[in-house]
C-alpha cells in the first residue's frame, strides 16, 4: 500500500522482572517496526526522510496522561517536524476514550483506517475527507512543501515500477516465444538487462545514507 498502511502492535512488549514497563526510550526499535518506519502523521518513510532519525511520540501526551508515559501501546514514531508541531496538543477531554470528537483531535494509527480520513491528490497533497483530518492537516502542516514533494515522488516511482514491470513482462514473453533471430534476441536481452539495472540503481539510491 503506497500510503497509510494498516498498522498493528507486536503481541508483547518487554517488561521488567517486576512486570512493569521500562522507560519509554527502551521501546524505540520495536515501535519503529510497529509503525513500519513511517511517521504516523505525514506518512514519510525513514528512507524518504534522508534516514534522519524519527522521534518517539506519546500519542496521548505525557503532560496530560502521565500514567501512560512508559506504556508502549501509547507510543508511535513521528518525524521531527510533526513531533514538534503535535507537542502536547490534545484538544478534547482527557476523560474520553476516543482520540477525537469527529471534528478535532487525532486519528489513532493503530485503531483507525487512516485512508478513511485522508486521501492524496495527484499533486501529493493530503485531502481531508472527514472527522478531524482537516484539524490534523492544519496543526501538523501535513501539506508542507517537503511532504508534498515526497508524496509526489512516491507516486511517480510507483508509476515507474508499473512501467518497468510491464516492459519486463513484455520482454520475457517475446524471448520465451523464441520466434526471433539472434540479433533481435541480443537486443531484447540487452533491454531486459537495462530494466534490471534501473531497478537496482533505484534501490541503491533509496539506501544512500
Amino acid at each position: 500500500m503506497s500510503f497509510f498502511p494498516k498498522l498493528s502492535r507486536c503481541e508483547t512488549y518487554d517488561v521488567k522482572e517486576c512486570g512493569g514497563f521500562y522507560g519509554y526510550a527502551h521501546y524505540r526499535d520495536q515501535i519503529s517496526i510497529d509503525c513500519q518506519n513511517r511517521c504516523v502523521y505525514c506518512d514519510v518513510r525513514l528512507v524518504e526522510n534522508g534516514n534522519e532519525g524519527f522521534a518517539l511520540d506519546h500519542f496521548r501526551p505525557q503532560e496530560k496522561f502521565p500514567h501512560l508515559k512508559n506504556v508502549p501501546g501509547n507510543l508511535v514514531i513521528s518525524c521531527a517536524k510533526c513531533n514538534r508541531s503535535k507537542s502536547s496538543h490534545w484538544p478534547i477531554s482527557i476523560n474520553l476514550a476516543e482520540a477525537h470528537n469527529d471534528v478535532i483531535g487525532f486519528v489513532d494509527p493503530f485503531l483507525d483506517d487512516r485512508l478513511g480520513f485522508f486521501s492524496v491528490s495527484s499533486t501529493g497533497e493530503f485531502i481531508a475527507l472527514r472527522g478531524p483530518s482537516e484539524y490534523i492537516i492544519k496543526l501538523l502542516s501535513l501539506n508542507r512543501p517537503s511532504r508534498i514533494s515526497i508524496r509526489r515522488n512516491r507516486m511517480l516511482n510507483l508509476r515507474i515500477d508499473d512501467l518497468l514491470s510491464l516492459a519486463e513482462k513484455t520482454l520475457i514473453e517475446i524471448i520465451d516465444a523464441g520466434d526471433i533471430n539472434e540479433s533481435a534476441f541480443e537486443r531484447l536481452r540487452f533491454a531486459k538487462d537495462i530494466v534490471g539495472s534501473v531497478r537496482q540503481l533505484r534501490e541503491e539510491i533509496l539506501t544512500i545514507k
